[in-house]
């Protein structure tokens, strides 16, 4: 792709809520100044922020005069954030980054070479590797893909949330078509957002970790486990009773599904006790 930094529709909008970020947020934006595909904008929502990331944002204006836009709202969460950040934005394309994670180099390149290639894909997204707090590899290509991951996958994603927020990319008509995020959701909300996404259109990936995920001790995840337990749940339940009988006939997998919340909490609550 050329490098049109000045073009007034750039290809890509990349949507990054900002809340409190400061630990992270320069280095999250530098891995977007690095990618190889350079018709991009950035959209922060600052949402309510009350350390210096708005300073560290308008540093980056000047830095990337042009190419970054900042939205200064009242802290109302993730997906009213999300949902502000896509109106106002002018690409073709939507990708999502949250303040804490990283894109390696060719991510965008690759994702918008598919939508290229394939002209009836609705989502593509990456695998992801686990960093830490300062950016070292934990876990690498941590994700398990195959055919049943690409497609029409809504009646195994409902089982198995499986896409990381922060690697996918879709068009902005069928983000707005969707409806967006739901704001009643702020921690499972791409849960609920992709099961109404891969509802109606086929997804596909790139089996490559393009994707670096922060996990930390002020990560969501680590604090709020019993709230994503509760929203996760929530979505289940409205699935279930618009389509029973998926749930019946794959008893089974809701029942293994249900679990991992289990002992997803048992082990962040012993993480805990250890940090």
């Amino acid at each position: 792709m050329t490098d049109n930094a000045q073009n007034n529709y750039p290809l890509i909008s990349v949507i990054i809520p900002v809340y409190n970020g400061e630990k992270y947020i320069s280095e999250t934006l530098e891995s977007v100044i690095a990618q190889t595909e350079k018709n991009w904008e950035i959209i922060a929502i600052n949402d309510g922020s009350t350390d210096t990331s708005q300073t560290i944002l308008e540093n980056y204006l000047k830095k990337i005069p042009g190419r970054l836009q900042v939205i200064s709202v009242e802290n109302g969460g993730v997906s009213r954030a999300r949902n502000i950040g896509v109106s106002a934005a002018r690409g073709i394309y939507i990708a999502f980054l949250d303040q804490d994670d990283l894109w390696a180099p060719e991510k965008l390149q690759c994702q918008i070479n598919m939508f290229f290639t394939n002209k009836s894909l609705g989502i593509a997204f990456t695998n992801e590797s686990i960093i830490d707090q300062q950016g070292s590899i934990i876990r690498e290509k941590a994700l398990k893909f195959d055919k049943k991951n690409r497609g029409n996958i809504f009646d195994h994603l409902i089982f198995d949330n499986f896409i990381p927020i922060s690697s996918v990319i879709l068009e902005k008509k069928l983000f707005m078509a969707i409806g967006g995020f739901d704001p009643q959701f702020s921690l499972a909300e791409d849960y609920d957002f992709l099961l109404k996404v891969t509802q109606k259109v086929p997804v596909d990936f790139i089996d490559e970790p393009l994707l670096l995920y922060r996990e930390h001790g002020e990560s969501s995840t680590f604090q709020k486990i019993d709230r994503i337990t509760a929203e996760s749940f929530t979505i289940l339940r409205s699935w279930k009773v618009k389509k029973p009988q998926l749930f019946r006939k794959h008893f089974l997998k809701y029942q293994l599904f249900c679990l991992k919340f289990v002992i997803l909490k048992i082990k962040v609550r012993i993480r805990q006790l250890f940090t």
